[in-house]
């Protein structure tokens, strides 16, 4: 079955498909706003007539592909093609602004190889246990989860642990705006239409990043990095990557882990993982000013969820996220039903698939590696040139995903905000996860106090969220003990 479905995966109409998606997704993800949401609902109809191993090769490679192409224009513009890219910005461009832009894209890239090929591997080896073990996580879980993410940012703003703190409150303020998960009720919309349904997301990352930077472009003169006749050090950021196995099977793994958790994906892992290894790290000072892990760590974890995701989608039907409720559309036109039987049904489908996903990151691995010195003299534009790109590709990408003047208006507001919030040392990182878990928390919250009967001994009797609760718990006391621990070494050795 191996060696039929290895067969089958290589015929030439499927290679052309992954070579095209490849292609197709790098473009989608590079551009910012669009992203992998975008791109497979755009191309999804492309898939009709395919054969059903040629389409989800297609769409593996497209997917793939623009969760890689995000972190391009993160490294060279400050600006993520795509929200789960966001974390990439905070090291990725500080490489781009000495110079090294090269050498960033090159970790980039071999990172989200890896960390795709980790993500791979647990859905060809994990997949039917883990779907009926991912059964295990109910609401109490889902927001304990959601507020060790915010915990962990917030420790993670060292030095800054206070406005940390501010902005991700700010973040689940602005996540409230609209109707409620829970019971519909309008909250905060100032009798406005649009607030209905929310702050959008894209448009404040947009204005956020891109806008915030181009602002910042336009005091400066010059170009983002000095100008140089050569690109190099992509080979040497690949090394870079294989120089750190902790950080790259830490990420992946934690990657892995929270792609098969419904409801997290790419936009958390980006974040978490960078949290997780800025904690985990000896220079956590360095963080922020172009260390190297700090790009390996998202990519290998937002890579990591790729195909992770797709395992509960793929054994329980359930979509972890709306790029798995589109692959669960693309199996449903093509005739299919998930469930167990997907992956055990004994014929070669589910193997093609995964040799599929698996030649998709090796797909997007070339073209990366072959194109980021071309990518890298981006940072060589001069800025009079370069802000008005990326401001026009602000308002296009604001717009282009829900075709609203609002959304660009939000983007617009996002950015002035950004610009001085960033220049007065507030992170914006914990106002975008607070942004990201605000209706995670809150609708599994309430889920929680209704199977509870309003008892929040849930969180305690549960016994994977009493694991988070003493977590979160050892994180916060953790500085303490080493700082007393420090000064009872000291005294000792006086």
């Amino acid at each position: 079955m191996i060696l039929s479905s290895l067969a089958a995966a290589l015929a030439p109409a499927n290679l052309l498909y992954l070579l095209a998606g490849s292609v197709l997704g790098i473009l989608i993800g590079a551009a910012p706003g669009l992203g992998p949401v975008f791109g497979l609902a755009i191309l999804l109809s492309m898939t009709f007539s395919m054969p059903v191993e040629g389409a989800l090769i297609f769409l593996s490679a497209v997917y793939a592909a623009s969760v890689y192409g995000g972190s391009i224009t993160a490294i060279l513009l400050n600006t993520p093609g795509t929200p789960g890219s966001v974390a990439t910005c905070f090291d990725g461009f500080a490489l781009s602004k000495r110079g090294e832009a090269g050498r960033a894209l090159g970790i980039s890239t071999m990172a989200s190889f890896i960390g795709g090929v980790v993500g791979v591997l647990a859905l060809a080896a994990l997949g039917p246990l883990l779907a009926q073990a991912s059964l295990l996580i109910g609401p109490s879980e889902f927001f304990m989860l959601a507020v060790a993410g915010l915990a962990l940012v917030a420790l993670a703003s060292k030095g800054n642990t206070v406005k940390g703190i501010i902005m991700s409150g700010l973040g689940l303020m602005i996540s409230f705006v609209g109707r409620s998960v829970v019971t519909g009720e309008r909250r905060f919309v100032f009798g406005t239409i649009y607030l209905e349904d929310g702050i959008q997301f894209v448009p404040m990352v947009i204005g956020l990043f891109a806008l915030a930077q181009a602002m910042v472009l336009a005091n400066q003169s010059g170009a983002i990095a000095p100008l140089k006749k050569s690109v190099s050090g992509v080979l040497t950021g690949c090394m870079d990557v294989l120089k750190n196995p902790i950080t790259v099977i830490r990420s992946s793994v934690l990657g892995a882990v929270i792609g098969i958790v419904p409801g997290l994906g790419i936009n958390a892992a980006n974040f978490i993982a960078y949290v997780v290894e800025k904690n985990s790290a000896k220079d956590a000072d360095t963080f922020g000013q172009g260390n190297v892990k700090g790009i390996i760590a998202p990519e290998c974890a937002n890579n990591a969820v790729t195909s992770a995701a797709l395992i509960p989608a793929f054994g329980l039907g359930v979509p972890g996220s709306s790029t798995a409720a589109l692959f669960l559309s693309a199996l449903m036109i093509q005739g299919l039903q998930p469930g167990y039987a997907f992956f055990t049904s004994g014929n070669d489908l589910f193997p093609t698939i995964v040799w599929g996903m698996l030649f998709a990151q090796a797909s997007f691995l070339v073209l990366g590696l072959l194109g980021a010195r071309y990518f890298a003299k981006i940072t060589q534009v001069p800025n009079s040139i370069l802000v008005p790109f990326i401001l026009s590709l602000s308002v296009v990408g604001s717009f282009a995903l829900r075709g609203q003047m609002m959304d660009v208006m939000v983007m617009i507001i996002a950015g002035v905000a950004g610009y001085y919030l960033q220049k007065n040392g507030y992170p914006l990182a914990c106002l975008i996860l607070g942004l990201i878990l605000g209706s995670l928390a809150e609708d599994n919250f309430c889920r929680a106090m209704r199977i509870s009967r309003n008892s929040l001994s849930i969180f305690f009797t549960r016994p994977v969220s009493l694991i988070l609760i003493l977590i979160i718990a050892f994180s916060f006391a953790w500085p303490q003990i080493k700082k007393h621990l420090s000064k009872a070494k000291a005294q000792k050795v006086q």
